[in-house]
């Protein structure tokens, strides 16, 4: 169930992500790495409020600057991998949109697993994962 929430804030990020990469490239005639780059930033910070307490239940008093901090370092590590990715894409995609779509479906499950396991840690849970499983996940 926790991935179905993931899936669905990130679905609502990448229209955030992908509408600043299209206003940017296709109106702005930014180049798409740069376009790429602000996508992500804007997209993240959307991701990281909803992620905190819709996807991972954290209360705010659950929320702690060292989480933002980590979020920061995966959002960090997510925009070299998202340009290479793109990169990569455009070298076989021509079209600047569909190869950033590509790029960013490489990057997703890597993406929940990172803040799963090291971002959105929830002090109040269980230490045993049999005892806190809720399934679905």
């Amino acid at each position: 169930m926790r991935f179905a929430r993931y899936l669905l804030v990130q679905v609502a990020a990448y229209g955030i992500d992908m509408g600043s990469f299209v206003l940017l490239h296709n109106l702005l005639q930014t180049a798409p790495l740069p376009a790429n780059a602000v996508g992500k930033v804007l997209a993240g910070v959307f991701a990281y409020l909803s992620h905190s307490r819709f996807t991972f239940g954290l209360a705010s008093a659950d929320r702690s600057a060292d989480q933002v901090v980590k979020y920061a370092l995966l959002l960090a590590l997510n925009l070299p991998l998202s340009a290479l990715a793109l990169w990569i894409m455009l070298m076989v995609v021509p079209s600047a949109v569909p190869a950033k779509f590509l790029a960013d479906a490489v990057c997703v499950f890597l993406t929940y697993w990172l803040s799963k396991r090291f971002v959105f840690l929830n002090p109040a849970a269980p230490a045993s994962p049999v005892a806190g499983h809720k399934g679905g996940e």
